[in-house]
C-alpha cells in the first residue's frame, strides 16, 4: 500500500473536480484527484459524444482563467447564437441575435472538456491523478482507501463523483428529491444541410422536444417523455428512428441517427453541500430537470464560489475557514435550488392545459417576444453574461 498526504482529495475527475483541482493548484494547494477513467486521449474524428452542455459565458471566463479554453478550441466546439422556446411551432419566444457577431455560449461535448482538463491538470506537478475508484472514506479520521490500496489523508474531500456520490453516502449526508418518472433520450444526428447555430426547445402535449446544433452538419435531438414512452420508443433503431424524423424533420430536413441513449430524469439536493472535512460540488450536491441545460454551469458555479472562499487560506481545519465554507453553501444552495424550482415552474407552466393556464402563457410568450428589453435581461441570464 502506498501512503499519500495531500491538502484536498477530490473524488471525481470529471469536469466539475478536474476544474476544482486545477483551481486550487494554482492558489498553491496540493491535490489528489481519484477517477476510475480519465479521458487521455481524443480524435477530431471521433464520433460526437452524447453528452454535450451548452457553456455559458460566465464559465467560458472560469475556463480561460484555469488556461483550459485554448485547449478546448484545439478540440471541437460550436457556438449558438438564439435560444428558442414555444409551445406550438407557429409562435417563438426568441433570445438572442440569430446574426449576431458574439455568441451566447457554446456547446462543447462532455469528453473534450475532461480531455482538455485532464491535459491542463498535468501539467501541474502539485496534482497528483490517480486513475482508481474511492474504496471507503472515514470523514471522522480524514483518510481515504482506494480499491488499489492507496491510503490517502486529506485536510478536506471534494466529492465531485456525481448524483450516486460515494462520499456524499460515505460522509452520512442525506438527500431530497423528487423522481420525474421521465426519461431524456439523446440522440446525435447527420444531417443534409449544416443547423442553424440556434438552439430550440419545443413543449408539445407531455413531450419536451430540443435541439442542439453542432459543427459539420451535425445535431443532437433531444425528446423528453414517460419512462414507458422513451422506453417504446428504443425497442429497435428503426423505431427510433421514425420518431425522431416524425418531430424533427419539419425543423433540421432529412438526417441520418448515428447514435442514441437516455437516462432517468431525477430532482435531488444534498440535505448539506458541507460537513467538514467533505465538500459536495456539482451534481454530488444538486441534480435538477436538464431541460435548461444548466447542470454543468451549476457546477463550475461551484467551482467558482469554493476557489474564492479559499482562495486566502490553508485547507487544514480553522474558524476561518470553516465560515469560508459555510458561506459557499449558503450562496450556492440559493442559487441551485432557485434554479431547480424555476425548471419545475417551467415545465408546469408550458405543459398546464387547464384554463386560463395556456392563454396566459402565449400571452406572456407574445408579450415578451415583443419587449425588447425584457428579452436582453432573459438573455444576459440564460447567457451567464449577468447573474442575480
Amino acid at each position: 500500500m502506498t501512503d499519500i498526504t495531500t491538502s484536498a482529495l477530490i473524488v471525481g475527475g470529471g469536469m466539475v473536480g478536474a476544474s476544482l483541482a486545477i483551481g486550487l493548484a494554482r492558489q498553491g494547494k496540493q491535490v489528489v484527484v481519484l477517477d476510475p477513467k480519465f479521458i487521455h486521449q481524443w480524435d477530431k474524428n471521433s464520433e460526437y459524444d452524447l453528452r454535450i452542455s451548452a457553456v455559458t459565458h460566465d464559465n467560458i471566463e472560469l475556463l480561460e482563467q484555469l488556461g483550459v479554453w485554448s485547449r478546448i478550441q484545439d478540440c471541437r466546439l460550436y457556438p449558438f447564437h438564439q435560444l428558442a422556446v414555444s409551445d406550438s411551432p407557429e409562435h417563438w419566444l426568441e433570445l438572442g441575435d440569430a446574426n449576431g457577431s458574439k455568441p451566447l455560449g457554446y456547446m462543447i461535448e462532455n469528453k473534450v472538456m475532461q480531455h482538455a482538463l485532464f491535459l491542463e491538470m498535468t501539467a501541474y506537478d502539485s496534482i497528483q491523478c490517480l486513475e482508481t475508484s474511492l474504496e471507503h472514506l472515514c470523514p471522522g479520521s480524514q483518510q481515504a482507501t482506494t480499491v488499489d490500496g492507496h491510503i490517502i489523508r486529506f485536510d478536506l474531500v471534494f466529492g465531485c463523483d456525481g448524483a450516486h456520490s460515494q462520499v456524499r453516502s460515505q460522509s452520512g449526508i442525506g438527500v431530497a428529491g423528487r423522481d420525474y418518472g421521465q426519461r431524456c433520450l439523446l440522440s446525435i444526428v447527420e444531417t443534409e444541410q449544416q443547423v442553424p447555430a440556434r438552439t430550440w426547445e419545443l413543449f408539445k402535449d407531455r413531450e419536451i422536444h430540443a435541439l442542439l446544433p453542432l459543427a459539420n452538419k451535425y445535431a443532437c435531438c433531444i425528446l423528453y417523455g414517460s419512462s414507458d414512452q422513451v422506453a417504446a420508443w428504443q425497442a429497435s433503431k428503426e423505431s427510433m428512428a421514425g420518431e425522431l424524423k416524425e418531430r424533427f424533420t419539419p425543423y433540421i430536413g432529412a438526417f441520418k441517427v448515428q447514435n442514441y441513449a437516455s437516462f432517468p430524469l431525477i430532482r435531488q439536493s444534498a440535505l448539506r453541500y458541507v460537513q467538514c472535512p467533505t465538500v459536495l460540488l456539482g451534481d454530488a450536491a444538486h441534480s435538477i430537470h436538464p431541460m435548461a441545460g444548466q447542470g454543468v454551469n451549476l457546477g463550475f458555479r461551484d467551482v467558482k464560489a469554493l476557489l474564492e472562499a479559499v482562495q486566502s487560506q490553508a485547507l487544514t481545519p480553522t474558524t476561518e475557514r470553516a465560515a469560508a465554507l459555510t458561506r459557499f453553501q449558503r450562496m450556492r444552495r440559493i442559487d441551485n435550488e432557485t434554479m431547480a424550482h424555476a425548471m419545475d415552474v417551467i415545465g408546469w407552466g408550458f405543459h398546464a392545459e387547464k384554463q386560463p393556464v395556456p392563454v396566459l402563457r402565449r400571452a406572456l410568450l407574445k408579450g415578451l417576444q415583443a419587449f425588447a428589453p425584457g428579452r436582453s435581461i432573459m438573455t444576459a441570464y440564460a447567457s451567464g453574461v449577468w447573474k442575480l
